[in-house]
């Protein structure tokens, strides 16, 4: 019984220690739990469009191309996603956006597909540079593309290929922010 609850206390110290050892800021990364990379670029109106503009968000970065089956798949199911979300509360964000960055390398079918799928709400990006993209380059997409979930910290909290995992996340942080705040209202 000794034995249980001293190596539970230096279990329990170790961990402690491993979380005070670090800066209280995550590091910059691609994986759930670091600072996201920021994005500076041009909409494809020619609007300057700067992340940090978004700070107090929860942000879906989508990498996607208009000639990629299951980008377009997915388009549908982005858009429902984005009308169910854009206005609720989440921990430390107040609404729901997506930012589109396109992998396509031509202007003209990719603004045939946004207008298609009726994906003008989003913030759409596009370098025309395929999988050279800088902005592709900065979260590490090369081949497969994947969705980035960011709260409005900047932190990554989800990273997938499949919409539906983002949107499972997106569910459970709203549904943490409702008990949250039902709960301090008591």
């Amino acid at each position: 019984m000794k034995f249980r609850a001293v190596t539970l206390t230096i279990f329990g110290g170790i961990m402690f220690l491993s979380f005070m050892s670090g800066s209280s800021d995550p590091s910059v990364g691609v994986s759930v739990g670091d600072k996201a990379p920021e994005i500076e670029s041009y909409l494809l109106d020619g609007t300057r469009f700067d992340s940090r503009n978004l700070k107090g968000k929860m942000i879906l970065v989508d990498f996607w191309a208009s000639y990629d089956a299951p980008s377009r798949i997915d388009n549908p199911r982005k858009k429902m996603i984005l009308e169910q979300y854009q206005d609720s509360k989440f921990l430390n964000s107040d609404s729901f956006v997506i930012v589109s960055i396109s992998l396509d390398r031509f202007k003209t079918p990719l603004n045939k597909v946004i207008e298609r799928d009726g994906l003008q709400t989003f913030f759409h990006l596009c370098d025309f540079d395929g999988n050279a993209s800088k902005l592709a380059q900065s979260f590490g997409i090369s081949d497969e593309f994947y969705g980035f979930l960011i709260d409005g910290e900047g932190r990554i909290v989800e990273k997938s290929k499949d919409i539906e995992a983002i949107a499972g996340t997106l569910e459970r942080l709203e549904s943490v922010d409702r008990t949250r705040f039902a709960n301090y209202r008591r």
